[in-house]
């Protein structure tokens, strides 16, 4: 199976991102999707500074992707989450959501405030065999990539998660918002392997982005998942670079 993930900068280059989703939606099974608004007007706040945002961006990839089956974990106010989108014909046997990081008292005009953070899993199954998937976009903090309490804690709920499910193959992917040397990512290499360390990815980044840290984007696969291809892709559609992955389970 070949699986994309990608932070789509909330749609901001609508055009490439447009190309590179009709290019790449028949070869791919699974995309994992982070920043995605839901029919946003911009009423109800900024957003982690996405004025520039396409608010329809979660229709826009339904209409393009019409060979898939869409599902959207909305997390702050139904109008911006992060998505998974299914190829046709895969199965689902379990879905649900983890509230990694909670804030009550997020206020979107406050560009130092971080809204709610949660993980989105589907237990999937293509013919016989079966995955869990986890689509993570996790908190954000003013002050960097480095690790935080709040990081710290974010990946223990992570890991706890993950030991209560056994030994379902697991892949674990998206934006982490977290420097490749932290210990929050060493926790999360207790129950997987981190492919952008295997594979020595040096940035995780597109020339779209202006900042110095170069990594933000994981993959993570557990010891009962196959890699039979993992890179980088070279696409310019956000300031994140697309990942891409092609998998099989043991």
């Amino acid at each position: 199976m070949k699986l994309i993930t990608l932070n789509t900068w909330a749609g901001r280059e609508k055009a490439a991102f447009d190309a590179f989703l009709k290019e790449h939606m028949v070869e791919t099974d699974i995309f994992c999707f982070q920043e995605i608004f839901n029919n946003y007007d911009g009423a109800t706040g900024d957003y982690i500074n996405h004025d520039e945002g396409n608010g329809n961006i979660l229709q826009e990839i339904t209409d393009i992707l019409a060979d898939f089956d869409q599902y959207f974990c909305p997390i702050a106010e139904n109008v911006f989450g992060i998505a998974i989108f299914l190829k046709k014909g895969i199965g689902l046997i379990a879905s649900g959501e983890l509230v990694m990081y909670e804030n009550p008292d997020f206020d979107p005009h406050d560009k130092t405030s971080d809204h709610t953070r949660k993980m989105q899993w589907m237990h999937i199954q293509h013919g016989r065999k079966d995955v869990m998937i986890m689509n993570v976009h996790g908190h954000w903090d003013a002050r960097g990539r480095d690790d935080t309490p709040n990081r710290l804690q974010q990946s223990k709920i992570l890991n706890d998660f993950i030991e209560s499910v056994g030994l379902t193959p697991k892949i674990m992917v998206g934006d982490f918002n977290l420097n490749a040397q932290t210990e929050s990512i060493k926790l999360l290499e207790k129950n997987f392997t981190n492919l952008i360390s295997k594979y020595g990815v040096t940035s995780t980044r597109t020339p779209l982005y202006t900042g110095d840290d170069q990594h933000s984007d994981y993959v993570f696969v557990s010891p009962e998942v196959l890699v039979e291809d993992f890179k980088v892709m070279p696409d310019v559609v956000s300031d994140h670079a697309p990942l891409y992955l092609q998998f099989d389970v043991f």
